[in-house]
């Protein structure tokens, strides 16, 4: 299934707003001292910057889903004689019941804002750049987040994700079938720098590529049953460049995204993703 997705986002500044004057000095102190005190306010409000933490985006609107139609491919059929024995070959297609797609736009703010939303200056761009997550949870440690390790032997891996959505281990479209890569283009999550991580593309104009839409899968340690995280980069993501891609469907489009969801057998229950935007 697809669904397409509108958002409006917000991402603070990484330096808050100090206040240094010159009131907070006694002016009949020597010259020497206050010149080491004002350079001493300078140098905490310079320093005190960090990265900001993905935030949840102002706004987020899915309009209507689509879904794959058997009826689209017409009735086959061949004559039988009897008799005889003849050989057929077949190339069928069918639905897969482990993932969801979302594509859409996305606006932006860069924001200068304090502790109450107030914003002290911002910068809106209708094409901004940087990183969408989707994740199971309402809360992740962002300072803690890393790239998913299929491998890890003594915690989550691959098995964990698929057993979750009861994807079963020789399933053609599971997880590490699906995230063959790790050659995605490095990214920061607040201070951390993701590279090497899992990595998958998203089809273009109906056609498999590798170049843009990249997926990539990341993982919170302190959520280890259902830690993962998907995330995608914002088109364009290479500097200075404002034109929207085509996306699978040859609309164009900011960003596409797989995520998981069980579909199996009779379960038609539907999975909740909590959805994060990281503006640069």
């Amino acid at each position: 299934m697809y669904t397409n997705l509108r958002f409006s986002a917000d991402s603070s500044s990484s330096a808050r707003v100090f206040r240094c004057d010159k009131g907070d000095w006694n002016m009949e102190q020597r010259y020497g001292l206050f010149a080491v005190a004002l350079a001493l306010c300078l140098i905490l409000t310079t320093s005190l910057v960090w990265a900001a933490d993905p935030t949840a985006p102002r706004s987020l609107v899915a309009s209507g889903p689509s879904t794959f139609v058997p009826g689209n491919y017409g009735p086959q059929s061949v004559e039988a004689i009897a008799g005889n024995i003849t050989a057929l070959t077949i190339d069928a297609v069918g639905q897969t019941k482990a993932w969801q797609g979302y594509y859409g736009d996305i606006t932006g703010t860069i924001t200068l804002d304090d502790a109450n939303n107030y914003t002290f200056y911002n910068w809106s761009s209708s094409e901004p750049q940087g990183q969408i997550y989707a994740t199971l949870n309402n809360s992740i440690g962002w300072s803690g987040v890393g790239c998913y390790n299929f491998s890890n032997a003594t915690g989550a891996n691959w098995q964990t994700i698929e057993d979750h959505y009861l994807i079963l281990d020789d399933d053609v479209d599971g997880v590490n079938e699906t995230f063959t890569a790790t050659d995605h283009p490095d990214f920061q999550v607040g201070f951390q720098t993701m590279t090497g991580c899992p990595t998958t593309y998203i089809f273009q104009n109906d056609s498999a590529q590798s170049a843009n839409f990249v997926n990539v899968l990341l993982y919170d340690p302190l959520l280890p049953a259902t830690g993962w995280i998907y995330t995608t980069l914002i088109e364009d993501k290479a500097d200075a460049t404002y034109t929207d891609l085509l996306c699978y469907n040859g609309q164009t489009c900011d960003f596409q995204i797989l995520v998981n969801d069980d579909g199996h057998g009779t379960n038609v229950a539907t999975t909740t993703y909590y959805f994060w935007v990281e503006l640069l």
